[in-house]
C-alpha cells in the first residue's frame, strides 16, 4: 500500500464531525486525498484512499457509481458488521463519511478500519494463494467453482508447511463465512473478496480467515436506487430477484443428481453436508439473525436513521432468503421451485406413456397437480405479503 495521509484525529475523536444524517465530514476533519494516499488496486475513477488516524489505519471508499447511478451499498457494509456480530462472524469495522472531491462536490462513501492488528501479519487473498481456476474445468462463466477452492486451498497450505489442525481449521473457518455470506444475499465475494492473515508465532507460520470486509453488495443493496424503489413494489419480482441472487464462489448440481440448479442453493446445501457446518448454520445462524436489530444497532451508531427504502429491502429480502435456506434444511423446498413446471409434466406425460396410462388420464392428473401448486404457491405468496408494506 502507498504512503498514508496522517489525519490529526484518531477514529473516536471524528464524532464531532459526524452531520444530521450520520456520515462523518472527512474534509472538515482537515483530511485530504491525494494520489500519494491512493490504494493501489481497484477502479482508478472511485476514490480509494489510506489514512492514518493517530496510529490505527483505514481505507477511505468513495460510493461505487455504476453509470451514474447511486445505489445503497455503503449501508450494507454497516448492516452486514452487525449481522455478523450476531453470528459469531469477525468483521471489518465501518463508518459512513464524506468527503469533498476533485471536482469540488461532496461525495458519499465509508471507512473502513484496516483488519491487520499489527505490523508481524499479511494480508493474502484467496486468489493470491489459488490462483484462477482453469477455465477448461469450470462450469460457471464469473464464478468460481467452490470444489475447487476447497480443493486447491488445502493443496497449496500444505505446500507451504502449515501443519494439518491449522489447515482444518482455516478451511472449516472458510466455509462458514461462505454459509454467512448466502445468508445476506452478498453477490460479490470472488476470490479476491476473501483473504487470510499470515503470521509467524514462535517461529512458527500460522494462517487464519480474515475479518469479513467488502460486503457493499449485500442484501442487493448494490441495484440502483431506481431499481430498488421497483423491486419494493413488486413482491414478487423482489422474490424472483433474491431467488437469482447467486455467489461468485458457488457449485451447482443437476436436478438429475438431486440439486436445484441454482448457484446459492446448491452451494449451501453442499456446505452443510459436512457436519460441522451443518451445526454451524443450525446454531448461529437459523433463527437467530434479527435483521430489524442489526439495523437499529447501524442507526444508534451513525445517530441517524438509515433511508427507508434500505430497511423495507434489507427487512424483506433477508426474510425471503432465510426462509428459502431453512426449507432446504427441512426438506421442504416445493417441487417448482426446483424444477421448471413445464418440464415436470413434460416428465409426467413421458412416464405416463412408458407406464400405458391413457391420455385422458394423464391430462386429467396434471390438470389436478397444476391446480394444487398453483393454489400452493398462492397461499405462500398471500402469507409473505401480509407485512409487505411502504
Amino acid at each position: 500500500m502507498n504512503i498514508f495521509f496522517n489525519s490529526q484525529y484518531s477514529l473516536d475523536e471524528l464524532e464531532q464531525f459526524r452531520d444530521e444524517n450520520g456520515f462523518i465530514d472527512l474534509t472538515k476533519a482537515g483530511i485530504q486525498f491525494t494520489q500519494e494516499t491512493r490504494e493501489e488496486a481497484g477502479n482508478p475513477s472511485r476514490v480509494k484512499n489510506w489514512v492514518d488516524f493517530q496510529g490505527r489505519k483505514a481505507l477511505v471508499k468513495g460510493e461505487a457509481i455504476r453509470e451514474e447511478e447511486q445505489n445503497y451499498g455503503i449501508y450494507a457494509e454497516l448492516i452486514v458488521e452487525e449481522v455478523a456480530k450476531q453470528v459469531g462472524q469477525t468483521t471489518a469495522h465501518y463508518d459512513l463519511v464524506k468527503f469533498l472531491g476533485e471536482d469540488g462536490k461532496y461525495h458519499q462513501g465509508v471507512l473502513s478500519v484496516s483488519v491487520l492488528e499489527n505490523s508481524r501479519e499479511q494480508l493474502v487473498t484467496l486468489h493470491d494463494i489459488i490462483g484462477d481456476e482453469p477455465e477448461e474445468t469450470s462450469d460457471f462463466i464469473d464464478t468460481t467453482s467452490y470444489e475447487f477452492t476447497i480443493r486447491k486451498l488445502e493443496e497449496e497450505l500444505r505446500k507451504d508447511g502449515y501443519d494439518e489442525q491449522n489447515i482444518v481449521n482455516v478451511i472449516t473457518e472458510y466455509k462458514k463465512r461462505l454459509v454467512f455470506l448466502l445468508a445476506v444475499i452478498e453477490t460479490d465475494q470472488h476470490t479476491e473478496n476473501i483473504a487470510f492473515k499470515q503470521s509467524k508465532i514462535d517461529g512458527r507460520s500460522r494462517i487464519e480467515l480474515s475479518p469479513n470486509y467488502d460486503r457493499e453488495s449485500a442484501f442487493m443493496l448494490d441495484n440502483d436506487i431506481s431499481t430498488i424503489g421497483k423491486l419494493l413494489e413488486d413482491y414478487i419480482g423482489l422474490r424472483e430477484s433474491v431467488d437469482r441472487a447467486h455467489p461468485r464462489i458457488g457449485t451447482i448440481r443437476t436436478i438429475e443428481d438431486g440439486g436445484f440448479e441454482s448457484y446459492w442453493k446448491d452451494t449451501f446445501e453442499a456446505l452443510c453436508e459436512e457436519d460441522e457446518i451443518y451445526d454451524y448454520y443450525e446454531q448461529n445462524i437459523r433463527g437467530t439473525i434479527d435483521i430489524e436489530k442489526a439495523m437499529e444497532g447501524v442507526e444508534q451508531r451513525i445517530k441517524a436513521p438509515l433511508p427507508e427504502a434500505v430497511k423495507l429491502l434489507v427487512k424483506h429480502a433477508c426474510r425471503i432468503r432465510n426462509e428459502q435456506m431453512e426449507r432446504i434444511m427441512d426438506g421442504e423446498m416445493l417441487i417448482e421451485e426446483q424444477v421448471d413446471v413445464s418440464m415436470l409434466f413434460r416428465l409426467i406425460a413421458n412416464q405416463g406413456v412408458a407406464t400405458k396410462v391413457r391420455t385422458g388420464e394423464q391430462v386429467q392428473i396434471g390438470n389436478i397437480m397444476q391446480r394444487d401448486i398453483v393454489s400452493m404457491q398462492k397461499n405462500i405468496e398471500d402469507k409473505s405479503r401480509e407485512d409487505f408494506t411502504i
